[in-house]
């Protein structure tokens, strides 16, 4: 779809919002700041379809202005660089309804473990792994946001997924 009613992106905004604010969480570890960051992802991607520019994939186009306002945050930030995703105790985690409490707290834990593992990776292997296993984007809609080829997002994530291993088994 080329271009949007106001209805039609509002849907788009319940559906994509949560998603797009995880993303700028992840990439900044502060969640007033991700809630901005948010923000402008949609205000800036409205104010692209207001002028009549052609979106062909929503979904990506969304990842892809929210990795533009993550870069341009980081650009004018005075803030300490360094990104860290961990202390995710107060947010909430995807763990099903029917999971009992030892569940939930194993998998807080094996989460965190792998979080702090993540937090060393290079920030391009990071930035992959998150878009591709907590975001759950195609390698195809990674590969638009990020201005990789489809094979060079394959082989990066590869090696990213293989990074990661290396550094929990060393654990």
């Amino acid at each position: 779809m080329a271009t949007y009613t106001e209805a039609q992106f509002i849907e788009l905004y319940h559906e994509y919002a949560p998603k797009i604010y995880k993303y700028c969480y992840f990439r900044v570890n502060s969640k007033e700041d991700a809630e901005d960051l948010a923000s402008r992802v949609f205000i800036k991607t409205w104010d692209y379809i207001v002028a009549g520019e052609r979106v062909d994939n929503m979904r990506a186009f969304l990842y892809r202005v929210a990795h533009n306002q993550v870069v341009d945050f980081y650009k004018t930030s005075k803030k300490d660089r360094e990104v860290s995703i961990h202390n995710f105790e107060d947010d909430e985690v995807d763990i099903p309804d029917e999971s009992t409490f030892v569940e939930d707290i194993d998998m807080k834990m094996t989460i965190s473990g792998i979080q702090s593992k993540l937090d060393t990776l290079h920030e391009a292997y990071r930035e992959l792994i998150v878009l591709r296993y907590v975001n759950d984007l195609s390698i195809q809609e990674i590969a638009s946001i990020t201005g990789l080829t489809e094979n060079n997002v394959s082989v990066k994530l590869h090696r990213a997924v293989e990074s990661l291993k290396k550094l929990v088994q060393t654990t």
